[in-house]
């Protein structure tokens, strides 16, 4: 059968999937999606078909995880509300069974304590798609994970289970003006086309600022966050005291075979040429607004203001709100106007508490780029 008669084969069950070790798939992970008229996370399964038992595995390359659940579409009552299974510690992987008929199911990881994340160790919470997993599919609206915007990732997989995917290393390594740079979280994202960026695992820089993580075959991207990113927030930072940026994300990159990811630079200089900043309270700007930073190098450098849509949630920004257009003078204009999709407001409102920083992009090594973004600072407007 080919590939087009045996995915029309398939859809008239109502979904996309991928049955046992049959190949209406590439080795390569792809993004499955739900016919209209079918449930959005409804497992397949033949009818009368014996059920079979499937073990979950998760290895967190953090420390002080405590307890580590698996969440997803099962064809049961607790679909997405209540895990389908609670996995057990045994060294440093976690691991527990589950008995289910034949079928495609979707599901992610939920993942409570980090010991990286200050008085919030014990409750630190995140989801985790499955390192192993080499199909995924849109996470569907009963999933916490679910996004409107760009669909989120949830691991797919199929019972009867076949043999295990092969794991390969993203090696690589952290400097500070050269030098190894030790005690910085590294984490791996999943970054299919299809898809939101998503975490997968996370790990620490060594002495020597190396790192190591594995997954399947799939599409990823690494983010180099400074040591402190899970336990301050950002206004309890000092830039001008640190020099560091505060997180440095790669382009994607197609995952093979074992890779060494480019050294990641996180020494930032610049931070004495910014402007307007002062210290408590913030500087109180009229717009539009011109911004000073410096441009280290010549380096492509774009303005970045923030909201605070997330404060109150561990680190107060996310996504930029008004992104510049590129420049390599060291200054850029705000009119005001937010400009992104991720915006929360259409122009800032006065008196309100936003933050300004700026990202800077690497030229390319070994067919990966860097694009480093500064700590920020906070800002309103009068």
């Amino acid at each position: 059968m080919n590939l087009e008669k045996c995915l029309r084969s398939i859809r008239s069950l109502g979904w996309a999937i991928t049955l046992g070790a049959a190949a209406c798939s590439s080795p390569q992970a792809t993004m499955q999606t739900p016919d209209a008229g079918s449930g959005p996370d409804a497992p397949v399964t033949p009818p009368d078909a014996a059920a079979s038992t499937v073990t979950f595995r998760y290895t967190p390359g953090w420390d002080g995880v405590q307890s580590v659940e698996v969440i997803g579409g099962f064809g049961q009552s607790t679909d997405w509300t209540a895990p389908l299974v609670t996995l057990a510690p045994s060294g440093a992987t976690f691991t527990g069974t589950a008995t289910l008929p034949p079928g495609s199911y979707l599901y992610v990881f939920h993942i409570v304590g980090d010991a990286a994340a200050g008085t919030k160790a014990a409750t630190a919470s995140r989801y985790a798609i499955d390192p192993a997993a080499t199909v995924f599919a849109a996470c569907p609206m009963q999933s916490p994970t679910f996004s409107a915007n760009e669909p989120n990732p949830c691991g797919q997989i199929t019972l009867p289970v076949g043999p295990p995917p092969a794991m390969y290393h993203v090696r690589g390594s952290v400097t500070v003006n050269a030098a190894p740079a030790a005690g910085y979280l590294v984490v791996l994202e999943r970054d299919e086309a299809s898809s939101h960026h998503f975490f997968v695992d996370r790990v620490t820089t060594g002495a020597d600022g190396a790192y190591d993580l594995t997954a399947a075959a799939g599409q990823y991207r690494v983010q180099v966050q400074h040591p402190e990113f899970e336990s301050k927030t950002d206004s309890q930072l000092t830039p001008a005291a640190l020099n560091i940026v505060r997180r440095s994300i790669s382009t994607p990159f197609t995952l093979t075979a074992d890779m060494t990811v480019p050294a990641a630079e996180v020494a930032f200089a610049d931070y004495a040429r910014f402007a307007p900043v002062t210290t408590a309270p913030p500087p109180s700007a009229t717009a539009p607004t011109a911004f000073t930073f410096g441009t280290t190098g010549g380096m492509a450098t774009r303005l970045d203001v923030y909201g605070t849509a997330n404060a109150g949630k561990g680190n107060e920004i996310g996504d930029p709100w008004f992104s510049s257009p590129v420049t390599t003078t060291g200054t850029a204009s705000f009119d005001g106007t937010f400009n992104t999709a991720q915006k929360g407001e259409a122009a800032v409102a006065t008196g309100e508490r936003y933050f300004w920083g700026v990202e800077q992009a690497v030229a390319k090594v070994s067919g990966v780029a860097w694009t480093r973004q500064s700590l920020v600072v906070p800002i309103t407007w009068q």
